[in-house]
């Protein structure tokens, strides 16, 4: 599906958007951990299921699906096998970013999938734009940045925190973190600011979009760098 390019900033105001039109409705405020399936249901008036889904498209990798006409978000069940609820909670938000930023697209599409009012997210086309934009859609839904800039100078009271690479850091005398460190961070954040249902993948992703964390290692903050060699 081709989508026409909307600035960050542009996308961050739909997910604010939505979040207000969700307390309205609910008569109370919320902050995290955001309930994204409420907020899918109530607010967006969407079925969830949660399903087989790739038995059901007979399409491998698939994360989830989003139905404009019929109003329904299917997710892979496999997700709960997984144990990770960040995933499970990001692959929702993930949808709901389809609904609102995409499904006036669906018509237009010429996906030639199972259902002409499908979109399918698969782990394989992050990069494309639809995916990417609805990526951005959910890091701003489940990490409100006010809340996020709240925790990160509450626990580092600086106004954006170093990470380098740790033989860059033996090197010299600075109190600047390495890589190794970024799950620590991520973690920290996660418990300090609520977010129970983020990842620490995806939190030291949108710690970094927000300009908290600069990265100097020319590396991914990611799982990966753990086991890489320094």
């Amino acid at each position: 599906m081709k989508v026409p390019w909307m600035s960050k900033k542009a996308i961050a105001r739909k997910a604010e958007a939505l979040v207000e039109d969700f307390q309205r409705r609910a008569g109370y405020t919320i902050s995290p951990p955001i309930p994204v399936e409420e907020i899918i249901e109530r607010s967006l008036g969407l079925e969830i299921h949660y399903v087989e889904l790739e038995k059901i498209l007979g399409i491998r990798d698939v994360l989830g699906a989003t139905y404009a006409k019929s109003k329904r978000v299917l997710i892979n069940e496999r997700l709960f096998e997984q144990g990770s609820e960040g995933r499970l909670v990001f692959t929702c938000a993930h949808e709901a970013g389809h609904w609102v930023l995409h499904r006036r697209y669906v018509d237009s599409s010429r996906y030639d999938g199972p259902g002409n009012d499908a979109i399918v997210s698969k782990e394989l086309n992050s990069r494309e734009p639809v995916e990417w934009q609805a990526d951005y859609f959910a890091s701003c839904l489940l990490m409100p940045e006010k809340h996020v800039k709240e925790a990160f100078h509450r626990i580092c009271g600086a106004p954006f925190v170093v990470i380098k690479r740790e033989r860059d850091a033996v090197e010299d005398s600075s109190c600047e973190a390495f890589a190794e460190q970024w799950p620590y961070i991520a973690t920290a954040m996660c418990e300090a600011g609520g977010f129970s249902n983020v990842s620490r993948q995806a939190m030291i992703i949108r710690l970094q979009d927000l300009g908290l964390i600069v990265n100097r290692t020319g590396k991914m903050l990611d799982w990966d760098v753990l086991c890489s060699n320094r």
